[in-house]
Parts: structure tokens; sequence; C-alpha cells
């Protein structure tokens, strides 16, 4: 479940609770913000949406949260949902919707996180830039262990994406869904870049989440060792995390070299 997904439930489930309580939802923003804590203890995302609509709406933002709370953690995707603070709620996923993320970048490959097409434009000395430099390392890095997958038969089609499950592997998996936010906050109705140190600073975080999950997360079976299910899935993962880095570099009119 991408952050843009989970606003729309966000939204959706607010509309609900207002409406089933005779309350007018009309209070509800246009768009509801959903975004990442500082603290990672405090949730996958968090939201403010209460704290925006409950005084209008002539509820106390907290009790407001609560109904919230209550009804969110039915849904599907969902792990947990705590309230916090004067009216903030953390949210927490399932795996299996931090397994959609992996599947939507892989099944839309290029075409994850357009908007209105790919700009053309190269900005000079972008290659130079250490976070760019380090993004066409990780990438032509991923590109190897693909190849060494597909030498001991190992694919991720197929992947039982509910198995990524290790925080490390949640981490990188929530900084892919971040990738179309992050363009769209930066694409002009040309599909032009106004802001391309955005996507620079992306890759880096990009890089720096794929680094903490190469170092606690073995991919590939050693010695003896089977392939197995976790191979597959944390497999996948780096494939979509190869195909976001491709297509950030591409909106830089950078290279996505295979080999170094």
């Amino acid at each position: 479940m991408t952050p843009a997904a989970l606003a729309d439930l966000v939204r959706s489930v607010a509309h609900d609770v207002l409406t089933g309580r005779g309350l007018d939802p009309v209070v509800l923003p246009a768009t509801v913000t959903v975004e990442r804590p500082r603290v990672p203890e405090h949730g996958d995302y968090a939201t403010n949406v209460a704290l925006q609509t409950g005084t209008r709406a002539g509820v106390p933002p907290r009790e407001l949260a609560g109904w919230l709370a209550h009804a969110l953690a039915q849904r599907h995707g969902l792990r947990s949902v705590e309230v916090a603070g004067p009216g903030f709620l953390n949210l927490r996923l399932a795996a299996g919707a931090q397994g959609d993320i992996v599947a939507q970048v892989i099944a839309a490959g290029e075409r994850f996180g357009a908007v209105q097409g790919r700009p053309t434009r190269r900005f000079a000395g972008v290659e130079e830039l250490p976070p760019v430099r380090d993004a066409q390392y990780v990438h032509a890095r991923l590109a190897a262990l693909a190849r060494n997958a597909a030498d001991l038969g190992l694919t991720h089609q197929g992947a039982q994406l509910d198995l990524l499950e290790h925080e490390r592997e949640g981490e990188l998996i929530r900084t892919l869904g971040e990738f179309p936010r992050i363009v769209a906050a930066t694409a002009s109705g040309t599909a032009d870049l106004r802001e391309p140190h955005r996507v620079v600073r992306y890759l880096e975080q990009l890089v720096n989440a794929y680094h903490r999950f190469d170092g606690t997360c073995r991919v590939l079976p050693m010695g003896d060792e089977q392939p197995g299910p976790r191979h597959a899935a944390r497999l996948a993962l780096c494939e979509a995390t190869r195909q976001v880095l491709a297509n950030g570099l591409g909106l830089l009119g950078a290279c996505a070299p295979d080999r170094l």
C-alpha cells in the first residue's frame, strides 16, 4: 500500500465514521496527509487528519482519532493503529500491504512514479554528485545480484511478498513507496523537474535504506543452502529497488549502469 493509497483509505474511513455518527464529512480536507514519522518507533506512517477536522466537526480531535483508530484497525492492510498526543494516528502496515508496494513497482517498471511521461532534460554535472554516483553503484550491484541469482536458478517470479517482515525490509519498502510523491512534488505540468535536488536527496535516502537492508538481510543462499521462498521475496525487493533507482536516475538524465 503506497502512501497515496493509504491516504485515500484514511479519508474514506474518516468520511464513513463522520457520516455514521451524524456529522458532516464536508469538514474533511480534499487530500489527507500521510507521512513517515521522524521516529520509526511511532509507526510506519502518521496522519493528523483528526487534528485537522475534529474541532470543525464539533468533536475533540483525540476522541475523533479514537473513532478512526477503531475503524481503521478493521481494514485489510493495517497491522495496528494507535492514537498519539492530542489526536495523531500512528499507522503500521501489515506485511502483505508492504509486499503490495514491491509488486506495484515491478509491475509498473519504468512507469512507476511517472508524471505525464519522462522528462528528457539533462542537468549539467549531475552524475558527479556523490548521491547520484552512489545510486549508480548500487544499481550496478543489484544488476549483478540479479545475474548471480539467475545462475543459481533463483527468480522473484511468484515470490511470497508477505514474507518481507523484517524491520529493514519494511524500511526499504516504505522508501520505495515514497517515490511517486517525490516525483509529483518536483514535476511541473510539462513533466520537467523544477527541483531536481529533491530527487537527488531521495536517491540518497533510498541508497542508505538499501545498505541497511543489505547489511542485515541476506538475499542469496550460501554454500549448500537451497534457494527458498524468503530468498525469492528478498530478490523481488532488490529488483524493485533497482527499478526505482533506474527511474530516479532517468529523471535526472543520468545513466543507470548494469556494470561498473
